[in-house]
């Protein structure tokens, strides 16, 4: 039953941080949740989009991530507790959020120094367009990472209260 708890925690978790991304990329270009992605509800609402997608692109990798992490840290000699292993996931997930609208922010404002003699009519279409496309390409990749990170740190954790006689 812990398992199932922890890995609804981590789902509800990654849940609120694709909300929380989409909310600000859905916000810049709608048009990546409305046009380039199959239909699923009657809204070009930002908003609407942000709560739709935010939850069905995130809930799956929130459980295989949990999954992994839950079984990682258990098969350790002295597991991370719970609570203290879903506290860095929070503090891992604001840090992701933050690396990600740097990255939305860096590349609008890197397609912004083109110069305006080299600039189409479509511009201000293309770089949204270009800087929410690229952004969700790393989302993955990045909470791919993250999940390594959480990892490490319950290797290091595991291994600190092996030496300190069992607890960290």
């Amino acid at each position: 039953m812990r398992a199932i708890r922890f890995i609804i925690w981590v789902v509800l978790l990654t849940c609120l941080f694709g909300i929380a991304l989409d909310l600000v990329t859905a916000h810049v270009w709608v048009d990546y949740f409305t046009v380039h992605h199959p239909k699923v509800v009657e809204s070009k609402s930002p908003i609407v989009m942000a709560i739709v997608w935010g939850v069905s692109a995130s809930w799956w990798f929130g459980a295989i991530a949990a999954a992994i992490l839950w079984w990682y840290n258990w098969r350790r000699p002295h597991p991370v507790p719970d609570a203290t292993l879903l506290r860095w996931l929070v503090y891992a997930l604001v840090a992701l959020w933050v690396a990600m609208m740097t990255i939305l922010g860096s590349i609008y404002a890197l397609i912004g120094l083109l110069p305006m003699t080299a600039r189409r009519p479509t511009f201000d279409i293309d770089r949204r367009a270009m800087s929410v496309a690229l952004t969700h390409q790393t989302e993955y990749v990045l909470g791919a990472v993250v999940l390594v990170v959480l990892m490490i740190l319950v290797a290091r954790w595991s291994r600190k209260a092996a030496i300190a006689g069992g607890t960290a």
